[in-house]
């Protein structure tokens, strides 16, 4: 007769984890996929008060506009350095609210960053940035 070894008994005195690299792999694929990589950064402007009252202004805003890199104010073409030198003339800081509000309009066809050197430009001369949106609004 032959003999045959005893099998072992398995204890349960350590933790399985034969799995554990498996769900460690598939967390870390969500993860990579899930993550937006690249930042996305804002402009900080400070928003126009609105008033209900009827009354017009007595001093007509400012409008500026840009279409495809050629910047108008007030219907007069002008060189971004122009529009900063004119802008900063026109003393907006000392001015109310109301009447330092620049309205700001554009096809919507701009470059990202020349829009936003519009912006920039009407700021650092003490403006507040109204901006228009293509269907007149």
């Amino acid at each position: 007769m032959v003999k045959r070894p005893k099998k072992k008994l398995l204890t349960q005195d350590a933790i399985p984890t034969t799995s554990l690299a498996d769900m460690m792999f598939l967390l870390l694929i969500f993860f990579i996929m899930t993550t937006t990589l690249a930042r996305v950064t804002g402009f900080v402007t400070d928003m126009p008060k609105g008033s209900t009252t009827q009354n017009p202004q007595a001093e007509k805003n400012i409008t500026m506009g840009i279409s495809s890199g050629q910047i108008t104010i007030d219907d007069k073409k002008m060189t971004a350095e122009e529009a900063s030198a004119y802008l900063k003339g026109l003393h907006l800081e000392k001015r109310s609210d109301e009447a330092r509000v620049v309205i700001l309009s554009s096809t919507g066809k701009e470059n990202y960053e020349f829009f936003f050197q519009a912006m920039a430009m009407i700021q650092a001369a003490g403006g507040i940035v109204a901006i228009e949106t293509g269907d007149g609004k």
